[in-house]
């Protein structure tokens, strides 16, 4: 990821749009008009490997004063060869400061619409890559979606990496596109809200706001689009992804499986460990354990495989190797709670914690 965002250097901040936005504070949703921009967002340009802890404080500039970018890399990059920051971690930061989080998947351009009318920017996922060679130069990159047109189709974005447009009022990427960069990460987001606002979130998100729910309606979505032939490997691999939610384990192991045969970017499993977890339950633990290794010998700066790889060993009764991955995972982040777990376990300490 250096080469691709190698140029970005220290903080820049461009202050947008001053005043002050009106969100929904009631269960009345605004209907959708044909076109909107959310106001009040702060423009924050990424250091190297920092698209989360960036895209999250323009985020959360829409709801504090103040810049959180500092704090954020502490909080989420807490080691500095850290490449990969999970929705859940960025949901708990912005929680730890009083607002109300919700990370899913399974999402449309309808709901990112919807969201934006109603006063919520939106934080996704999406594939970036600089190159000719899709495989090799792709990548997991967030930005934030603040508004949309419907007459020239296209979502209107503050990116922490390409800006926020030529006239600073966010950065157009066409319906399509968004959606096909999106999909690869199973169209997962994250919103914030105050909680006075939570009643109103919860009638966007619908049945969405129960996670199983969720994730069944992210399996549905996968399967219409392998039954309407979309037979790729992004859409199989969304379909694993949705069965691990699921603790259907076997299934998603099965879909994780074909969509390897099929082929994926080489830096897949930095951002996304459902196949990991569906392995581990499986029982499969030497699958878990190469893919671990294949991600290791990329970068050491993905903590969540040291501990997949700690889960296996200790299923195979070699808890020396099983201690020193839940080692390096908690040593890398301190914070990571299931790592920190892991090697309290082993220890034996009578009291699990940081």
């Amino acid at each position: 990821m250096q080469k691709i965002i190698g140029w970005c250097g220290l903080v820049v901040v461009l202050s947008l749009l001053s005043g002050t936005h009106t969100l929904a504070q009631d269960t009345a949703l605004v209907s959708l008009p044909p076109a909107t921009r959310l106001e009040g967002l702060t423009l924050i340009h990424q250091d190297i490997n920092r698209c989360s802890a960036a895209a999250l404080s323009i985020q959360l500039s829409y709801y504090e004063d103040g810049i959180a970018y500092t704090e954020a890399i502490a909080a989420l990059n807490p080691h500095n060869e850290d490449v990969s920051v999970r929705l859940d971690e960025m949901a708990a930061f912005a929680r730890s400061r009083g607002l109300g989080a919700i990370d899913r998947v399974g999402g449309t351009p309808e709901l990112l619409k919807t969201l934006v009318a109603n006063g919520f920017p939106v934080l996704i996922e999406n594939s970036y890559y600089d190159g000719a060679d899709y495989q090799r130069d792709w990548m997991s990159h967030n930005r934030i979606v603040m508004g949309y047109d419907d007459a020239t189709q296209q979502f209107y974005t503050f990116d922490p990496l390409l800006g926020a447009g030529e006239d600073r009022l966010g950065r157009a990427i066409p319906y399509a596109d968004m959606d096909e960069r999106w999909r690869p990460f199973n169209r997962d987001y994250l919103v914030l809200y105050r909680p006075e606002e939570e009643a109103t979130m919860r009638a966007i998100l619908g049945d969405s706001w129960d996670a199983l729910t969720n994730a069944e309606i992210a399996l549905a979505q996968s399967q219409a689009e392998l039954d309407a032939g979309g037979y790729d490997s992004f859409t199989l691999f969304n379909l694993g992804s949705s069965y691990a939610l699921l603790g259907r384990y076997a299934d998603a192991a099965t879909a994780f499986d074909q969509a390897r045969t099929n082929g994926l970017p080489w830096r897949m499993f930095w951002y996304q460990y459902g196949a990991l977890e569906a392995y581990y339950h499986s029982g499969r633990y030497d699958d878990v354990l190469t893919l671990a290794r294949d991600v290791i010998a990329a970068t050491p700066g993905v903590e969540e495989v040291y501990y997949y790889a700690g889960l296996a060993y200790e299923a195979q009764g070699d808890m020396i190797r099983a201690q020193g991955n839940y080692e390096v995972a908690a040593w890398r982040n301190p914070t990571f709670s299931a790592a920190v777990t892991g090697l309290s376990r082993l220890r034996g300490d009578t009291m699990v914690g940081g």
